[in-house]
């Protein structure tokens, strides 16, 4: 069983927000007056409400890169009565209301995905930020609770749980574009004593193609890795969430009653666990770059390199930065070049002027977001 609250340490190390039970499946709410912009930014306006597919013409790449947040829309009594989801890229801004039961992540190749649940239906769709317009990907029966986009934006992988139990249903995956229908990819966590009720599952796509699937309780995490291409799993349990993987190094967060976490390598083939660093919050690998973790460490940001031997830099510059995490279950993301990675205050995109590109190579850090 998943269950829609949070939980003492993990709120601590993962970006995760959770909607409360009794909120799930209300309507989106109408005459939600949006918060105010800065006046150096362009007003947002709402998404295009027809398929993507059928504009003949492409604009071609805008200028800047892509970004979203999530922010929760509370009535009078402080009750979440739904989130208001941000999106942007260069000079244009698109923001949307979405019941409580809602997520969005990414963005990969300009798209976010975002996904709404009403009460009797899970809906996928992504807002293409090249064209203003949303694409519908497909709708569940189940409530889907999260789901991520593959590199290259070409297949979406979802977490499924039952509607009525909450019961895990695993990971299912489907082709984007294809009008298929998602197929099973992971099977669902059985309950497990030992590690509590799960109360949050996220998902990490890999840029080697494969899958990370942490399922987290009170006391500690089930990680599993998938090779959607093979269907074969690895899997490490005990452990804090996880951060991401890099050839057969699994690397996660222990699990700790708060903030510092120790960060673990764990070797898939033999479970061995190698102590690289504490964190002062959440981590990330870059993608591309063979393996460099950086972690928000006090006083600024660490760059983890693993290999025969794990090494350790400090990024000058870079108190109060933290990385932006491509989880299924984060609040905000940015889109960064391969290589290099967004960092922001925090590790949240509040202001797309704020988050910088670092490079784990150089320890430059660089703008990210130039309004034209």
């Amino acid at each position: 069983m998943e269950l829609a609250r949070p939980i003492r340490w993990l709120v601590l190390a993962a970006p995760v927000a959770l909607a409360a039970a009794g909120a799930l499946g209300q309507p989106t709410p109408t005459g939600v007056v949006l918060a105010a912009q800065p006046s150096r930014a362009p007003t947002p306006q709402p998404p295009v409400e027809r398929s993507c597919r059928a504009d003949a013409a492409s604009p071609g790449t805008p200028a800047g890169a892509a970004w979203y947040r999530l922010d929760p829309i509370l009535d009078a009594s402080g009750t979440l009565v739904g989130r208001r989801l941000t999106v942007g890229r260069g000079a244009s801004r698109w923001s949307v209301a979405l019941p409580p039961e809602s997520f969005a992540s990414g963005p990969s190749e300009g798209l976010v995905l975002v996904g709404d649940d009403d009460g009797g239906r899970s809906r996928l769709r992504t807002l293409d930020t090249a064209r203003g317009c949303w694409t519908a990907v497909g709708t569940s029966s189940d409530v889907v609770r999260s789901a991520v986009l593959a590199p290259g934006g070409a297949r979406v992988y979802e977490h499924r749980v039952d509607r009525a139990s909450r019961r895990d249903l695993g990971v299912w995956v489907r082709e984007l574009g294809a009008d298929g229908a998602a197929v099973e990819l992971l099977a669902g966590l059985p309950a497990d004593p030992a590690f509590g009720p799960t109360f949050t599952t996220s998902l990490l796509a890999a840029d080697d193609g494969r899958v990370v699937v942490s399922s987290c309780g009170e006391r500690a995490c089930r990680t599993r890795v998938v090779d959607p291409r093979t269907g074969r799993s690895s899997a490490a349990s005990g452990t804090g969430p996880a951060v991401g993987i890099a050839g057969q190094r699994l690397v996660v967060l222990e699990a700790c009653g708060g903030l510092p976490c120790a960060v673990d390598s764990v070797d898939l083939a033999t479970g061995a666990a190698t102590p690289l660093d504490a964190a002062e919050g959440f981590g990330a690998i870059v993608p591309g770059s063979s393996g460099a973790v950086v972690v928000a460490a006090r006083g600024g940001l660490g760059v983890l390199r693993l290999g025969d031997g794990a090494s350790e830099a400090d990024v000058p510059g870079s108190s109060g930065l933290a990385p932006v995490i491509p989880a299924s279950t984060a609040e905000s993301g940015a889109e960064a070049p391969t290589g290099l990675i967004a960092v922001a205050p925090g590790g949240r995109v509040a202001d797309p002027a704020a988050v910088r590109l670092l490079d784990p190579s150089s320890l430059q850090l660089s703008a990210f977001e130039v309004i034209p």
